[in-house]
């Protein structure tokens, strides 16, 4: 009697056993057709659940782009090309290693996916009256990129340059590098603020009406810093005040990542 209840207890064990394995295959069918159906029914490719990028997804976070710039972003996106953004400017705003560009860089492509964007950094020490006589506006439209954000060594400029002669030297820049790009968009954008300057600020707010009245975009990341009359600014330079600190440069960058991005 107790070998008959082991058989017994045994095929009761296997039944179980048997039936479950069965039962679990058929979930494992019914849920490979559903995303099956789920793919065909809305249009996603396997490759855009495995990379994780979706057209309408990416260009939603083109909306604080100008209006230009969102248009060839979408057109390059459909021919399936890699979009140029080109940062122009002085050493101030950073290099490939340091400053507020290689964060910037690294989000945008983490944003957009490596294969949708390139993002490239031209600086030059000079003002806009050399970068001009040197015809470096030439190499700037050799790289032939979708939006180029000039920082237009306001900077470097001031003491050096008259504000008028700046706006001058900025159209010709843009003049000479749309005649041979037509559709390459301009993003201006300032300098990083000194602490107490008297003369700067008023070169800066020439700036932002300049690009306001030509409607071009423009990135007062100014407002993202602090007072640069207070002392508490200064912590946002470093001593000499040759540049940003790396809290300056967070700043900044933070500015340019959530314009870039819509975040």
């Amino acid at each position: 009697m107790k070998t008959f209840f082991t058989i017994l207890l045994g095929i009761a064990c296997l039944t179980v056993v048997v039936w479950g394995h069965s039962n679990w295959n058929k979930k494992i069918a019914v849920a490979s057709n559903h995303l099956s159906s789920f793919t065909q029914a809305d249009g996603v490719s396997s490759q855009k659940i495995t990379t994780g990028f979706d057209q309408e997804e990416i260009v939603a976070y083109t909306s604080n782009w100008p209006s230009t710039a969102v248009k060839t972003f979408k057109k390059a996106i459909k021919e399936k090309k890699a979009y140029k953004i080109l940062f122009v400017g002085s050493p101030a705003i950073g290099s490939d290693t340091a400053g507020s560009y290689p964060s910037v860089k690294e989000k945008l492509i983490e944003t957009f996916g490596k294969k949708n964007i390139q993002v490239k950094l031209k600086t030059f020490n000079s003002t806009s009256t050399k970068f001009i006589s040197d015809n470096k506006q030439a190499d700037l439209a050799a790289e032939k990129a979708d939006v180029i954000v000039l920082e237009p060594f306001i900077l470097l400029n001031n003491g050096e340059v008259l504000p008028e002669n700046t706006l001058k030297d900025i159209t010709k820049i843009m003049d000479d590098i749309k005649a041979k790009q037509p559709e390459t968009t301009f993003i201006l954008q300032p300098s990083y603020p000194l602490f107490q300057a008297k003369f700067y600020p008023n070169q800066v707010a020439v700036l932002k009406k300049f690009a306001e009245e030509n409607k071009i975009a423009y990135l007062d990341h100014w407002t993202a810093w602090p007072d640069p009359n207070t002392n508490a600014f200064k912590d946002y330079l470093l001593p000499d005040g040759s540049a940003p600190s790396a809290k300056g440069y967070e700043v900044w960058s933070n500015y340019l990542i959530k314009y870039f991005t819509n975040q």
